[in-house]
């Protein structure tokens, strides 16, 4: 059990010092009360205790969100890499090719996932927050139900992705690589509102995260359009085909990436009612 002591005497300062959350009073608490404690209730009023509650889960929620986010992602660029060579990928020349070039997962990394990752930990405090059973404080954030689902969800992203350039590699390897590129940023995109359909918020609660999608959106095709830029990161124009394809492909993996998060939730559900 977790156990949480209040007071506000010197008398009190034992008791919340040996409590699992020694919680202490900001206006008549004395000093030696508030140097014992974990938490000091500036107004003295028991009622902000339930909104720092509130609070402390929406912030453990965002954490989630964000390591969810930034993990699938990482895991997907480098399963993209990996299973294009062991495919043995090649240009439509015969040589051995490469669906992302170095500076094209730099920019993914800093610039497509950065923006939103950081837009994730300002998300609102689910409505619903209090209405959820206390977490066990003893259970990481990393635990084998969250890998196994991460895991295949960036599997799933790898293979939208990897579609992708082979339909461009048809042509050549720069539209190969430029169709891996986008439909992966806008794979990431649509796993982003993936990690946030669990909790009751809606899209549009987060102005910050609408500006950082539109801002990576913005620069994505400045990538894919701009002639410099294009020398740079080896891309070439997509016209309405291509980017058709690459639409079909978020359409699919977004169903299939449900139906994922679907059989996870089910499989715990059912765990728990076996307990």
């Amino acid at each position: 059990q977790i156990v949480a002591m209040t007071g506000d005497g010197v008398n009190d300062a034992p008791a919340i010092k040996e409590a699992d959350i020694g919680i202490s009073m900001g206006i008549t608490g004395t000093d030696v009360t508030k140097e014992a404690s974990d938490m000091i209730i500036l107004d003295d009023n028991f009622a902000s205790i339930v909104n720092a509650v509130e609070e402390g889960r929406g912030i453990y929620d965002n954490i989630i969100k964000f390591v969810s986010y930034l993990l699938c992602s990482n895991i997907a660029e480098i399963l993209v890499i990996f299973i294009g060579m062991a495919l043995g990928f090649k240009d439509p020349e015969g040589h051995p090719f490469v669906s992302l070039t170095a500076i094209q997962l730099l920019w993914i990394n800093l610039v497509t996932d950065g923006f939103p990752a950081i837009a994730l930990g300002m998300d609102p405090v689910d409505p619903k927050a209090m209405n959820r059973l206390p977490r066990d404080p003893s259970k990481p954030i990393l635990n084998l139900h969250f890998n196994l689902q991460l895991f295949a969800i960036a599997i799933i992203i790898a293979i939208g992705t990897l579609v992708a350039c082979h339909f461009g590699l048809r042509t050549s390897a720069n539209l190969a690589r430029t169709m891996a590129f986008s439909s992966l940023i806008m794979l990431e995109f649509v796993r982003i509102q993936m990690v946030r359909s669990k909790y009751n918020i809606s899209f549009f609660s987060n102005p910050w995260l609408i500006v950082a999608l539109a801002s990576s959106l913005f620069l994505l095709l400045i990538v894919v359009y701009i002639p410099p830029l294009q020398i740079v990161f080896k891309t070439v124009p997509l016209g309405f085909i291509e980017w058709g394809i690459i639409a079909g492909i978020i359409f699919i993996i977004w169903w299939l990436t449900k139906l994922i998060n679907w059989l996870f939730k089910l499989k715990k559900i059912n765990k728990l009612q076996t307990k």
